[in-house]
């Protein structure tokens, strides 16, 4: 049953709201609803015994308020679960602005526990906002409440999506001179953000250093340091710790094959991606959308279109729906391999299929016709893209520009220019590839008063460019 918040609870938190707004100047992030009573004899711990299951993020915001007008106030592990409902629906703003709020207030007396603590570190994280909840976490400490390990996880996270690994290590440094060990987690979510951000030899350091110390990884560590090594091409060290974490009887998962699949088709090392996939079906690990697009593309790569076209088949035989981003690169196969047909059938079959396209995929078909000499439907298709709900980006431009002057015919240079000259009304700034392919194209048309004026604009953007 999903419990309905009281209308006298409403009316409180809006009066609350109002006079804390007024006292402290908090302006709430949040919008109240008017709420229909559910019954009058219902009270907040009733509708904390119910698991807070369904409650809608105005309701929880609402009895938050309401337990904080209660007397005697409710206890901190009550105030805790109301706040991390209200987190787990994304309120992150709303969190830090409620707890402002009760801080703030004169008459109410409510001490933070860790718990408390770690949801608010995790919404100044969620928010972008590491610096905060490393000085929120300060004036926790102050208070006596000490971090734990959950804490470390947090903050670490927090500064690693972010990019800012430095000061994730110096959290960690710190919190181990605090008491507080890192676990797999803290030291997997380093593994990983090194890895994202190609310090591949700082990882695989990292890697060692935590068995060292007795640290054992997990499923989620493996796949981090996989997915980078392949990335980085080292395809056999990705596949000995592949054979490690198997050994030491930690199962890899499909987003590990996946990572090893994708880079084995991508160097052109088929029958390694095969016995891969034959070796994940045999630990009953069911390949997934990502892992079939990333065969089809890397057999795509190589030109082996009619191969990625029965992987393709195989992956709807198995049940495994394709997603647009799959359509799209076998379509482009096609495209590249002058089976231009083959191609647009495809695309008519997704939209029957009912997956919707999107401007990657439109991009895609934009190019197929062009390279099938239709130019006309190209353009159309460029034109519709606003209407269909599908907002063009510069790539989609500079396949229609390159188009025009690879496949286009006399009158279509000066149709490249006006489209060219129009990108700035439709929000867009060229590109290199968008410049360097109007200045090559006016050129070769004679044109050259507009290419000169082009390569003018070219070298001023540069400038501005190299001045950020």
């Amino acid at each position: 049953m999903r419990w309905r918040i009281p209308t006298a609870i409403s009316s409180t938190a809006k009066a609350f709201l109002h006079r804390q707004f007024l006292k402290n100047g908090i302006a709430p992030s949040f919008r109240l609803c008017k709420f229909q009573a559910f019954s009058s004899a219902v009270n907040y711990r009733d509708i904390l015994r119910s698991g807070l299951h369904g409650i809608k993020h105005d309701e929880a915001v609402a009895l938050f308020v309401y337990m904080a007008e209660s007397r005697p106030l409710p206890n901190i592990i009550e105030f805790n679960k109301v706040l991390t409902a209200i987190a787990k629906m994304k309120g992150y703003e709303d969190v830090i602005t409620l707890w402002s709020i009760v801080e703030k207030a004169e008459d109410i007396e409510i001490s933070p526990d860790i718990y408390t603590c770690n949801i608010l570190v995790k919404c100044f994280c969620s928010c972008y906002q590491p610096c905060l909840a490393l000085s929120y976490l300060g004036k926790m400490m102050k208070l006596g409440v000490e971090p734990d390990v959950v804490t470390d996880s947090l903050l670490v996270n927090g500064f690693c999506q972010i990019n800012r690994n430095d000061e994730a290590f110096y959290v960690a440094d710190q919190m181990r001179k605090m008491g507080v060990t890192p676990n797999v987690v803290v030291y997997t979510i380093l593994i990983d953000s090194l890895c994202r951000n190609r310090f591949l030899n700082e990882a695989v350091k990292l890697f060692g250093c935590m068995e060292n110390e007795g640290v054992t990884p997990n499923v989620f560590t493996y796949t981090s340091l996989i997915n980078g090594l392949c990335n980085a091409c080292k395809l056999s060290e990705a596949s000995h710790l592949l054979r490690q974490m198997v050994s030491r009887k930690i199962d890899p998962n499909v987003v590990t094959f996946t990572a090893l699949i994708n880079a084995y088709v991508k160097a052109g090392k088929f029958s390694e991606a095969r016995y891969l996939h034959e070796e994940m079906i045999k630990m009953s690990i069911d390949p997934n959308v990502f892992t079939y697009t990333s065969l089809i593309n890397g057999l795509c790569m190589h030109n082996h279109v009619d191969s990625a076209k029965e992987a393709f088949d195989k992956m709807l035989l198995n049940g495994c729906a394709p997603n647009v981003l799959t359509y799209s690169t076998l379509a482009n196969g096609y495209f590249k391999s002058n089976r231009f047909k083959e191609g647009i059938e495809l695309f008519k079959e997704m939209s029957d299929r009912g997956v919707a396209e999107n401007t990657v995929s439109r991009n895609t078909l934009i190019q197929g016709c062009f390279q099938a000499g239709n130019i006309n439907r190209a353009l159309q298709l460029l034109r519709d893209m606003p209407s269909n709900g599908l907002p063009p980006n510069i790539r989609s431009y500079n396949i229609v520009l390159a188009g025009l002057f690879v496949y286009g015919k006399d009158g279509k240079a000066g149709e490249a220019y006006e489209l060219f000259c129009s990108l700035s009304c439709n929000g867009l700034e060229p590109d290199d590839k968008a410049y360097t392919a109007m200045i090559s194209g006016l050129k070769k048309n004679g044109m050259l008063a507009r290419a000169n004026a082009v390569t003018k604009a070219y070298q001023k953007y540069k400038r501005n460019r190299g001045s950020i």
